[in-house]
Order: C-alpha cells, then sequence, then structure tokens
C-alpha cells in the first residue's frame, strides 16, 4: 500500500507533458495609421527560442523591460510589417503568461504607427522557425473600418503574404 502511495504522488508530481507542435497565433488590427498585433506562444518555445539568443541556458519568462527588449530584438527581424512605402518599428504595449487548459501560453502586445494610412501590408512571420523544424504560425489580420478579415498560415514554404485593404 505504501509503494502504490508513493507511486501515486510521484505521477501527481511530475510535469506535464510537453505539447506535441509548435505554433505561434498572432491577431492583427489595423485601423488608420495604427496596426496592433497580439502573438502568443507556448510559454517554454518562447523560453528555448529567446534563451539560445540571450546565450542564457536558464532563461525564464518575466515581464520586464530587459526582456522586452530581448523579445523586440528577437522579434522584429523575424516578424516583419511593410505598409508599401516602409518597414513599420512596433513597440511593446504589453505582456503576460495565460493558461490554455495546462498549458502556459505567453503573449505580447505589439503596437506599429505608419507615416499615412495603412492601404497595403507585406507580412513576414519566420517566429520560432530557427528553433523548431515543424513551426507553424497563424495570423488573422482584421481592418477597420471595413471589418475584412484574412487568416493566414505561415510555413516553410510560405512565409509572407499581401494584403490590400481598398
Amino acid at each position: 500500500m505504501t509503494f502504490l502511495f508513493a507511486v501515486i504522488i510521484a505521477l501527481l508530481a511530475s510535469p506535464q507533458p510537453a505539447h506535441k507542435f509548435h505554433v505561434s497565433y498572432s491577431r492583427v488590427a489595423v485601423e488608420g495609421t495604427t496596426l496592433v498585433s497580439r502573438v502568443r506562444f507556448f510559454k517554454d518555445d518562447l523560453e528555448t527560442a529567446l534563451a539560445a539568443a540571450a546565450s542564457s541556458p536558464t532563461f525564464s519568462m518575466e515581464i520586464s523591460q530587459k526582456q522586452d527588449s530581448l523579445f523586440l530584438a528577437y522579434f522584429s527581424p523575424l516578424f516583419t510589417l511593410n505598409d508599401g512605402s516602409s518597414f513599420l518599428t512596433g513597440s511593446i504595449i504589453g505582456s503576460g503568461e495565460e493558461f490554455e487548459g495546462s498549458q502556459a501560453m505567453w503573449w505580447y502586445l505589439v503596437q506599429y504607427e505608419a507615416q499615412s494610412p495603412i492601404k497595403k501590408l507585406h507580412i513576414v512571420n519566420k517566429l520560432l522557425v530557427e528553433t523548431f523544424e515543424d513551426q507553424k504560425n497563424i495570423v488573422q489580420v482584421q481592418h477597420f473600418p471595413s471589418e475584412k478579415t484574412w487568416s493566414l498560415y505561415f510555413v516553410d514554404d510560405a512565409e509572407d503574404y499581401d494584403l490590400s485593404f481598398n
């Protein structure tokens, strides 16, 4: 009986199994000259990528300016937005942890400002592809006031898309 009790305790105390796939999910809202993107990752996937970027094997996600800077340095060359006249530069306006069932997720809210109203957009998304060979990235874009929406699926042979809001 003591052995069975010990086995049950060990099973309950063991960590949750890792998720079986690698995906990021972004929601992008475009209105006038402003674009806001909320991008969400499995927390352990993002920690793995940022640990490599920071050359820190003990890296752990936290809300801090230092970590926001590290994330933006990683994120900016891999998630690019061009409005047809220039690349847009993002700034972090929020971040945090949430749970999807038992899986820890991490999100960032990134805001971009264009010089003139955004009428078209070229999106490149290569997030985490250097870390996971099966990485998939999903981006949902919604334009206002038209309320047109696009759902984009980024994989090895489809890393960029062009959208027109006319």
